[in-house]
């Protein structure tokens, strides 16, 4: 009898670890999973800032090379939404001229140009660029007190 009593004890031990096996499997899983959609939660705001700055240095671009290849139109437009495939983001370019960039005579001759570039709905995520132009560059529009 001493024998069986052995053996069942041994079974009862087993089962118990099973199923503390279990659990710990279970509760380590959970945590994987959780980490897993943190990262994609991580991924995707750094995708969606890296296409911010693609279109913010594009604009930013495209604005800097009509001013070098003609003079300023007479109505510039300071803000507008980006074409297809990226419709849901906008953009608004404003400028204030930099009294400590002046010459002998006190005259001003460069400004500063910020570029903000955000998704128009849902969040808010922004960029902005800013840059250091000559003042003929700079539209009356843009310009902000």
């Amino acid at each position: 009898m001493p024998r069986q009593a052995k053996l069942h004890s041994t079974q009862g031990l087993l089962l118990v670890e099973a199923v503390l096996s279990a659990v710990v499997i279970a509760v380590g899983l959970v945590f994987i999973g959780r980490s897993f959609s943190s990262q994609l939660r991580a991924i995707s705001t750094i995708e969606e800032y890296e296409m911010l700055l693609e279109l913010a240095r594009g604009k930013l671009l495209e604005l800097e090379t009509k001013r070098v290849a003609r003079p300023i139109p007479s109505e510039e437009s300071y803000s507008g939404n980006f074409p297809a495939p990226h419709e849901a983001y906008g953009w608004e370019v404003s400028a204030q001229l930099r009294e400590d960039l002046a010459d002998e005579a006190g005259e001003v001759w460069a400004g500063e140009v910020t570029l903000l570039v955000q998704r128009l709905q849902g969040n808010s995520k922004q960029i902005r660029l800013q840059s250091i132009w000559p003042v003929t560059w700079i539209p009356e529009e843009w310009i902000r007190s």
